[in-house]
């Protein structure tokens, strides 16, 4: 299997009509989970799973005791690990406490090793990007409202599919909806749907 890559048009800076130059851009294949990844080594070794989830919460554990205290950390073949910190900036290094800087993230720089690694062919895509569709707000709602006047309840992927916006757009929107009272919900999780909001009148 090879990755894919599309081509994309950089933000242009000045904000005016001029055209950009297009730059190619990896199109992701999905994700990996920790258990394939365990499934995948132990097949391919005399591990047990067991074994492998131990050595990933150990080595977890050790390098976050080893950043927290400022180490920059090399993982074999993989590459280092470094701590990042952030805080409001300052005109005077007065001006600033300790307690208001904090651990931000954690940097990763590949190794020259893992990068060769990486070595391989590129496929042009023929799909692109997934993005979510440029309908319009009221657009979207007013297709939600009469879907609903003719379903009883709308799930994620049914409104993904009836306006366009992909997963995580298309929840936010519908718990936007829930936030102002114009949708209610039931069940959790997986199995959560969205309903109308029953509005009950004053003096009932």
């Amino acid at each position: 299997m090879s990755a894919m890559y599309d081509l994309i048009e950089k933000p242009n800076p000045k904000g005016d009509d001029e055209k950009q130059l297009l730059y190619p851009r990896i199109v992701s294949s999905g994700t990996i989970s920790t258990e394939k990844l365990i499934e995948r080594i132990t097949g391919a070794s005399s591990l047990t799973p067991g074994d492998v989830k131990s050595a990933i919460t150990e080595i977890s554990d050790v390098m976050a005791e080893y950043l927290k205290d400022g180490y920059t950390v090399e993982l074999g073949d993989i590459g280092y690990f470094s701590p990042s910190i952030k805080g409001r900036g300052v005109s005077n290094k007065k001006e600033i406490r300790s307690t208001s800087i904090y651990f931000d993230n954690v940097n990763f720089r590949a190794s020259k090793k893992f990068r060769q690694n990486l070595y391989g062919t590129l496929e042009r895509t023929q799909y692109g990007f997934r993005k979510s569709s440029k309908m319009s707000d009221e657009k979207r709602k007013e297709l939600l409202e009469k879907y609903l006047d003719e379903q009883a309840f709308i799930t994620r992927p049914e409104y993904t599919k009836l306006t366009g916006l992909l997963k995580n757009k298309a929840l936010q929107e519908l718990k936007i909806f829930v936030e102002k009272g114009v949708l209610c919900t039931r069940g959790r999780g997986n199995q959560t749907v969205f309903m109308k909001a029953v509005k009950v009148e004053e003096g009932e």
